[in-house]
């Protein structure tokens, strides 16, 4: 209605006990399915990076990733019988594990995106979150100028953190961080757009141009005052998210984001730019 969605966290609102049934999980629609699944590989990825991240919070953002990657294809396009009830068992058990995990380690700047432009566009949470989620791997995945106020670490190591979730996957880890980045970051999008035929832009989400153009400042503040932004192992720039929102809105790289901004934009991108530098 007010088209703003902020997350609302306190640990009086965690429950005493949960019940965690599969049965629920069988007559999901197929879109919401896809949609539920990649929510939650986004919020084991996005705990294990942060900044808050700790021992008990890794087990459980590793193996809901693993589980999540190895069964979210069949528990959606599975035929109905064992194997796809299985994988919707599976499923269920990561989602709540990721859940546990974020509890503590908390989210990033794809969820605080996803957030912002979810409520303003109207796309469900979790296909916004899967269009974003491999642009926030090679954001993070690159070496910041500064990481985020209060870094657990001597050195940036969300590069290292990607590649282990990439081995743990099965996915070619590289022989640098960098290319273990960019191999998880396509691997995502391969499952996305092939495994589960998801949209691959917001435009294709049906998000009209001119009216997305028109809330881009909206998007970036938002994103930046969004509750899981903090937790970012990098500082989340507010010109850099809308280079991303741009990106994402086109399908195209935040490189070729960002000139498209400028070109739409002209002087003031230029000069945020020219700052940053």
């Amino acid at each position: 209605k007010t088209g703003y969605k902020y997350p609302i966290t306190d640990y009086a609102l965690t429950p005493s006990v949960a019940i965690v049934d599969p049965v629920l999980a069988r007559t999901q629609p197929r879109k919401l399915a896809s949609d539920a699944g990649f929510d939650a590989l986004t919020h084991s990825f996005e705990a294990y990076v942060s900044v808050y991240a700790n021992d008990f919070t890794d087990g459980m953002a590793l193996h809901a990733a693993k589980l999540i990657w190895d069964n979210l294809a069949e528990s959606v396009n599975g035929e109905p019988g064992e194997d796809k009830i299985k994988a919707q068992e599976k499923m269920h058990n990561a989602a709540t594990m990721a859940g546990m995990a974020f509890g503590s380690a908390f989210l990033g700047m794809c969820h605080g995106m996803a957030h912002t432009i979810g409520a303003l566009c109207h796309v469900a949470h979790g296909r916004t979150n899967s269009i974003l989620l491999p642009y926030v791997i090679r954001y993070n995945g690159s070496i910041p100028e500064e990481p985020t106020s209060w870094p657990k670490y001597n050195k940036y190591i969300a590069p290292e953190r990607y590649q282990e979730i990439a081995k743990n996957l099965g996915v070619n880890p590289g022989k640098t961080p960098e290319e273990g980045v960019e191999n998880l970051a396509k691997a995502v999008e391969d499952y996305r757009d092939n495994k589960l035929g998801m949209n691959k832009s917001f435009q294709e989400c049906g998000v009209d141009e001119d009216y997305f153009w028109s809330i881009l400042d909206q998007i970036g503040m938002r994103a930046y005052e969004d509750q899981c932004a903090p937790a970012n192992p990098r500082i989340p720039q507010i010109e850099d998210m809308k280079d991303i929102a741009i990106a994402a809105y086109y399908g195209v790289s935040q490189a070729e984001g960002h000139k498209l901004r400028v070109q739409r934009q002209g002087e003031a991108a230029t000069e945020e730019a020219s700052e940053r530098a």
